[in-house]
């Protein structure tokens, strides 16, 4: 455990780990590029369609994952490759199938184009004294088969549950709903796993899949706003659409490529989170009424007893730390923590058991 005083004297401004974002950063190799950025970089137009490609890092993902590179799609984040989803294959009064405990965007932009959600519930399970919420994929068919939805969304990792599905339950789920646009959200690919065996045969099988990803995540790269998909054969239409005739930002492609090449620092980090994690895990199971969930992303899910939720909120934020207190349809008593330094981590932990100590004096 960090010195006390040490940490409390780092901590004069606010630790944001309530946003999902990298508190280690991108590999160092990022910031060697940013010092010596050249003119060419920053005034002139990409020339790769001039090769037949959209861009360097298109054709890049396009090698490393033995798949076409047109079928490549750079986005602007996965946010915006989600907008662009919905907005152009989704109609009016047409159907979206969404977790019920996800991310609140999703359950916000089919009405942005007059379509409206089908939701599909998990499942809690407990397995070696941990909690963990699962798809349950033959309950989703059910639904899918009943409701009929244009889109389907699966996120893997979710949010803010840090639940995946196994890769054998996907192709399932995909065998079932051929007729539907499925699209994964991977945003939190790599925290738990970075296994891409499945990525080539699925696309190839399935061509109304859609495989999303970013380098904000596990890149750390959230500033630079860049994601990818890889898509279907039969989404020609949305390959048109997201094509950019003058190219992308050519310094995110190029940090981003930076990226893919270091992976020793990558795992390094992901190797620190993991050890945290199970810190966490261990520390709150002792605490009476906490109760987190295993997590494959860089962030947990902890249930908290609710008297105690607005006074440990405020505790938190006087001593300038900030965790995500959810207060949603599906998330009444739950609040999500990033994952950040080791420092900041066991800063957050004394912090709780502190006010827990604070309450029980005060009670006695």
């Amino acid at each position: 455990m960090p010195n006390e005083t040490k940490v409390r004297l780092k901590y004069k401004e606010l630790q944001y780990l309530d946003r999902n974002e990298s508190q280690y950063g991108p590999s160092p190799k990022c910031y060697d590029f940013l010092k010596n950025v050249t003119l060419d970089e920053l005034a002139w137009y990409s020339r790769d369609f001039s090769r037949g490609v959209k861009s360097v890092l298109s054709e890049r993902l396009s090698k490393d994952f033995n798949i076409p590179e047109r079928q490549i799609i750079l986005s602007y984040g996965s946010e915006d490759l989600l907008k662009q989803v919905i907005h152009y294959y989704l109609e009016r009064k047409e159907k979206i199938l969404i977790p019920k405990e996800a991310w609140w965007y999703y359950k916000k932009v089919a009405y942005e184009v007059g379509g409206f959600n089908v939701e599909y519930p998990m499942e809690i399970v407990k397995k070696n004294g941990l909690c963990s919420y699962m798809y349950n994929v033959e309950k989703m068919i059910e639904i899918y088969e009943r409701e009929r939805p244009r889109i389907v969304l699966i996120a893997s990792p979710n949010n803010p549950t840090g639940n995946r599905i196994p890769k054998e339950d996907l192709k399932h789920f995909l065998d079932a709903c051929r007729g539907a646009l499925v699209m994964i959200d991977e945003a939190y690919w790599g925290f738990g796993s970075t296994e891409n065996d499945y990525v080539k045969p699925y696309i190839d099988e399935f061509p109304n899949l859609l495989i999303c990803r970013t380098f904000s995540k596990y890149y750390a790269l959230a500033g630079c706003r860049i994601g990818f998909a890889f898509a279907g054969a039969n989404l020609e239409e949305l390959l048109k659409y997201t094509v950019r005739y003058l190219g992308y930002n050519r310094l995110s492609e190029k940090l981003a490529e930076i990226a893919l090449n270091d992976t020793e620092y990558y795992e390094k980090v992901t190797g620190q989170m993991q050890e945290d994690k199970k810190m966490f895990y261990s520390e709150f199971n002792k605490l009476e009424g906490f109760k987190p969930y295993k997590s494959y992303a860089n962030f947990i899910l902890v249930d908290i007893p609710k008297d105690i939720r607005k006074g440990l909120n405020k505790y938190l934020k006087e001593r300038n730390m900030l965790i995500k207190f959810l207060d949603e349809e599906a998330f009444r008593t739950e609040a999500r923590i990033t994952i950040g330094t080791r420092e900041q981590n066991a800063y957050l932990m004394k912090l709780i058991k502190q006010y827990l100590r604070d309450l029980t004096l005060v009670k006695n």
